[in-house]
């Protein structure tokens, strides 16, 4: 290639590389910043100046930095990528200090003996506040649709309850005959109404746990754990070894919900006989798990975009927590939702 031709395609080269919408930067294989393109400076806040040689890790929160060095480490010595020539989610920090959800996906390229890694980033808050808005509408509608329950269907079957119970004893005023005839009608619909209005109250509990909100995370999942034991008469126990915990409103309700989930694939689809919920400190943070030993799940469907699995997914992105699968045919499915690095202060417990 001739020197024009050669210059003319780096002048392209660079006019994409500052026009473009997406972040653009180039590390080394040593994490050092050898790129930083007009986007990124927009995006982070950082002139290229000020990050060029420096490692990349300053673009992340530390929880994120130190699985990165992992990762790269991991990448170079064993050529096993958990994140090259993959996208995923990831949280980045800008030279203030605040923090955004981020698309990323990284490559690798070569120039002689020398590696390089090409980072895209694309900045998805606004598309994050919009999915947050969708969840929290549709959390105001449970919450709603189980007030309404336990509000008017419960106190209309706890009526229907006393009711059949007074008509009960004046049945037992009329003659033997009479009183003979009857009592099993009666019994049997006070049966019913007394059934119903649990299966209600189990049903407006399951819409909105209130337990969450007056005793917190960990009494909920006991509490959610003993209804499925109720319900569906398979055994469901719920371990913690942080009982007291306190967590914000919005990481509480999406880990009840990751839990509820898991639990509700798990009776539907993979027959158990044992459900286990455990939400435990570990050195890595906190941890929920949900597990089974049913049937496990197909290689085909775990990868699948179901729409159960994918909440599950979305709503851990929505706490910045790490999600996970792992199920077998025959060995059960353990799903797990990961907070990494979460800070002492906010989780207060039994170690």
């Amino acid at each position: 290639m001739s020197i024009t031709r050669r210059s003319a395609t780096e002048a392209r080269m660079t006019a994409v590389l500052n026009t473009v919408v997406d972040a653009i930067i180039i590390i080394d294989e040593k994490g050092r910043i050898e790129s930083f393109n007009p986007a990124a400076e927009r995006i982070f806040g950082y002139a290229e100046a000020d990050v060029l040689k420096k490692n990349i890790k300053i673009l992340m929160p530390k929880a994120y930095a130190q699985r990165h060095d992992t990762y790269l480490n991991n990448f170079l010595t064993t050529g096993e990528a958990k994140i090259i020539g993959k996208g995923r989610e990831v949280v980045g920090q800008r030279a203030d200090g605040s923090q955004f959800p981020m698309d990323l996906a990284v490559s690798e390229y070569r120039i002689g003996r020398k590696r390089y890694f090409t980072g895209i980033v694309r900045d998805i808050s606004q598309r994050k506040q919009l999915q947050q808005a969708i969840v929290d509408a549709s959390e105001m509608e449970r919450k709603q649709i189980g007030q309404d329950l336990h509000d008017t269907v419960s106190q209309h079957l706890a009526g229907l309850t006393m009711i059949t119970r007074v008509l009960q004893k004046k049945i037992m005023g009329l003659d033997r005959d009479q009183a003979d005839a009857l009592a099993p009608d009666a019994e049997r619909v006070a049966q019913l109404a007394a059934t119903a209005l649990k299966q209600v109250k189990d049903i407006s509990h399951g819409l909105y746990p209130v337990e969450l909100e007056r005793n917190g995370l960990s009494t909920a999942l006991e509490q959610l754990a003993n209804q499925q034991d109720a319900l569906f008469h398979v055994q469901c126990r719920f371990e913690t070894n942080v009982p007291r915990i306190e967590l914000d409103a919005k990481t509480a309700v999406h880990l009840y919900r990751i839990a509820q989930e898991a639990i509700s694939n798990a009776v539907k689809h993979a027959a158990p006989t044992e459900i286990v919920v455990e939400l435990k400190r570990a050195r890595s943070g906190l941890r929920l798990t949900v597990r089974d030993d049913g049937k496990g799940m197909p290689k085909k469907l775990k990868s699948s975009t179901g729409l159960g699995l994918a909440i599950m997914r979305y709503r851990a992105t929505m706490i910045d927590a790490e999600f996970r699968l792992i199920s077998a045919p025959g060995r059960g499915t353990k799903v797990s939702c990961a907070l990494p690095g979460w800070p002492d202060m906010q989780v207060r417990g039994t170690p």
